[in-house]
C-alpha cells in the first residue's frame, strides 16, 4: 500500500496537473505510519520513498542509458540505486516520527499536525543538501493549481510545502478519531483549521503583489535549436550547431531586440569561438540587438592541469564590443552531482567514468552575481537545475529586476515527464516573484511565463523554431521577494513551540 501512494504521487505534478492525488499520497504515508512501531515505520517510509520516487524521476533512465552509453542491466542498477538513496529520506522521516514519542503520542495532533511537518521539512532540507542535493518534486509544487497556490508569493515553496503537509496531518488526525467516533470531541477544530488553510487564499486571488509596467516593452526572441542529445557533442556537428543558431538569430535580428539561446547552445570552449563570437556581437550591434548566448568557459589558471570550466551565458552586441572575458556573463552555481561534476572524486571517479558525460569536471561560479543586462532590462539568471532553487533565485533578486530568466538542455530526458516538470517548477519562480520567467530550451520546452505563473506561450518540443513574443515587465515586491524565508521560518518556529507546550489536565 506505501508503495501504490507513494507511486501515485506523480499525478499531482505536470503533465498530469490533477492536484489532490498529492493529499491522498502524503496523507496515506501518515496514516500508515502513525501508529507502527519504528522499524515497521522504517519499511513504509522507504517503501512510500521508493514508490514516489520510482514513479517521478523514472526518467533520469533515459540520460544513463541512452546518452551514458551503459548497458542496460547497469542503467536499470544505477537508476535503482538513485531512487532507494533518495528514498532513505521519507524513510528517516517516518523512523524520527515513531521515534519521537516523547513529545507525542500516536495518532495525536501534536504527532501529525506539529512534529510531522516539522520532521518533513528537516528531511527534506537534507535531500536538498547532501551532495549538493536533489531538490526535485517538492510537494508544495503538486498545489501549483490548487488554492494553495496563492500562498507561493508569500511564503515559498518551502511555505507551501510545510501548509501542504499541516493540512494532512489535519485531515488524518480528523478520518483518523471519526473512525474512533469521537467525532466532536476532537476532530471539529482540525476540520475548521483544514478548510481555513486550503480555502482562505481564495481572498488573496484579487491581490496583484505586482503590476505591470505598461510604459516599458520587452521584444524576445528565443531560439529553440532542436539539437538532438546524442548528437551535441560531437565535433562533425559543431559547426551544423553553429550555424543553425547563427542562421535561426540572423533571421529575427530587430531594433531593441533581446535573443536567447539555450543552455551551452555553443558546444565548444568560448576560448575556442572567438570569431564566431566576434562575428556575433558585430552582426547584433549593427541590428539594434543582443544575444544571450549559452556557452563553455574553459579558463587556465596557475596550474594547466586543473583549468577552470564555466557554464556560462554571456551576453553579446552591447555598445562596448566583445572582447573576452566580458563582464555582462552568468556563471552556472549549483552543479548537478555526475552531470557536471564528480562529488567525492577520489572515491566516484569510476562511476563518472563509467557514465562518460560531456563536460563534467565543472567549477561553481559565485552564488551571488550581478544581474544580466539586455537592452536597458535586468534579469535574474538561472542555468537548467538551478530554476528549482528558490532561495538560489532569491539571493540574486533584486528589487529593480525586471525579468526572470532560464536557459536549459532537457534533451538529456528525451519525450519523458521530466521537462514537463522542470516547467511547472519555473512556473512556480515566476509566482513566487511576481515576474516574468523567460525560459529558453535546445529541445523543449521554450516558454513565456507570465507573473502570475502562467504559461502564455510556448513552443512544442523537438521543434526547430523560434519563439517570438513582446513582454512588459513589472514593477512591486511580492513578500516572498521582499522577505525571503522569513514567514516560512516563523510558521516553523511557531509549530516548534507548540510541539513543548505541556496540555492542561
Amino acid at each position: 500500500m506505501s508503495l501504490f501512494l507513494g507511486a501515485i504521487a506523480v499525478f499531482s505534478y505536470a503533465p498530469f496537473h490533477f492536484w489532490p492525488i498529492a493529499f491522498v499520497s502524503f496523507a496515506g504515508l501518515l496514516w500508515l505510519v502513525a501508529d507502527k512501531t519504528k522499524k515497521q515505520a522504517m519499511l513504509v517510509g522507504f517503501s512510500w520513498g521508493v514508490g514516489y520516487f520510482l514513479a517521478g524521476v523514472h526518467w533520469v533512465y533515459i540520460s544513463i542509458k541512452q546518452y551514458g552509453e551503459v548497458p542496460t542491466s547497469v542503467a536499470i542498477i544505477i537508476l535503482g540505486l538513485l531512487v532507494s538513496y533518495l528514498a532513505l529520506y521519507p524513510m528517516l522521516f517516518a523512523w524520527l516520527l515513531r521515534a519521537c514519542d516523547r513529545f507525542a503520542t500516536k495518532c495525536s495532533m501534536k504527532q501529525l499536525v506539529l512534529l510531522a511537518p516539522i520532521l518533513w521539512q528537516v528531511t527534506e532540507f537534507l535531500r536538498g543538501y547532501i551532495l549538493t542535493g536533489f531538490a526535485w518534486l517538492e510537494l508544495g509544487y503538486s498545489q501549483l493549481d490548487s488554492p494553495l497556490r496563492n500562498y507561493f508569493p508569500i511564503v515559498g515553496i518551502n511555505g507551501v510545502t510545510l501548509l501542504f503537509t499541516i493540512c494532512c496531518g489535519l485531515g488524518v488526525y480528523y478520518l483518523y478519531h471519526v473512525k474512533q467516533s469521537a467525532f466532536i470531541k476532537h476532530t471539529f477544530g482540525a476540520i475548521v483549521a483544514l478548510f481555513a488553510i486550503i480555502f482562505a487564499p481564495v481572498s488573496l486571488n484579487s491581490i496583484n503583489w505586482t503590476t505591470i509596467d505598461h510604459s516599458r516593452t520587452a521584444n524576445f526572441s528565443l531560439i529553440q535549436g532542436n539539437i538532438l542529445q546524442s548528437l551535441r557533442w560531437s565535433r562533425e556537428q559543431l559547426d551544423n550547431t553553429l550555424q543553425t543558431y547563427a542562421s535561426l538569430t540572423e533571421k529575427n535580428f530587430g531594433k531593441d531586440k533581446i535573443i536567447i539561446w539555450s543552455e551551452a547552445s555553443v558546444t565548444d570552449y568560448e576560448i575556442n569561438q572567438q570569431p564566431y563570437l566576434q562575428f556575433l556581437d558585430n552582426e547584433a550591434r549593427a541590428n539594434g540587438s543582443e544575444i544571450a548566448v549559452g556557452i563553455i568557459d574553459y579558463r587556465i589558471g596557475d596550474n594547466d592541469a586543473n583549468p577552470d570550466i564555466y557554464n556560462t551565458l554571456l551576453v553579446l552586441g552591447e555598445n562596448m564590443p566583445y572582447q573576452y572575458p566580458n563582464v555582462n556573463r552568468y556563471q552556472k552555481h549549483h552543479l548537478v552531482p555526475f552531470g557536471e561534476f564528480t562529488p567525492f572524486r577520489f572515491l566516484l571517479d569510476p562511476i563518472a567514468d563509467l557514465l562518460d558525460i560531456p563536460m563534467s569536471s565543472m567549477q561553481e561560479g559565485a552564488e551571488k552575481q550581478p544581474q544580466l543586462t539586455m537592452k536597458g532590462f535586468k534579469f535574474t539568471t538561472a542555468i537548467c537545475y538551478e530554476v528549482i532553487l528558490s532561495n538560489l533565485m532569491w539571493k540574486n533578486f533584486a528589487p529593480d529586476t525586471d525579468f526572470l530568466l532560464t536557459v536549459s538542455n532537457d534533451a538529456w530526458f528525451g519525450d519523458s515527464i521530466g521537462p514537463k516538470q522542470h516547467l511547472q517548477m519555473a512556473q512556480a519562480r515566476a509566482l513566487e516573484f511576481g515576474r516574468p520567467m523567460i525560459r529558453s530550451t535546445n529541445t523543449g520546452i521554450t516558454a513565456i511565463i507570465d507573473h502570475h505563473g502562467y504559461i502564455i506561450e510556448q513552443l512544442p518540443q523537438f521543434q526547430t523554431n523560434v519563439l517570438n513574443y513582446t513582454l512588459s515587465p513589472t514593477v512591486g515586491l511580492t513578500p516572498y521577494a521582499r522577505f525571503g524565508d522569513l514567514a516560512y521560518y516563523l510558521i516553523l518556529s511557531l509549530l516548534f513551540i507548540l510541539v513543548f507546550v505541556k496540555k492542561r489536565r
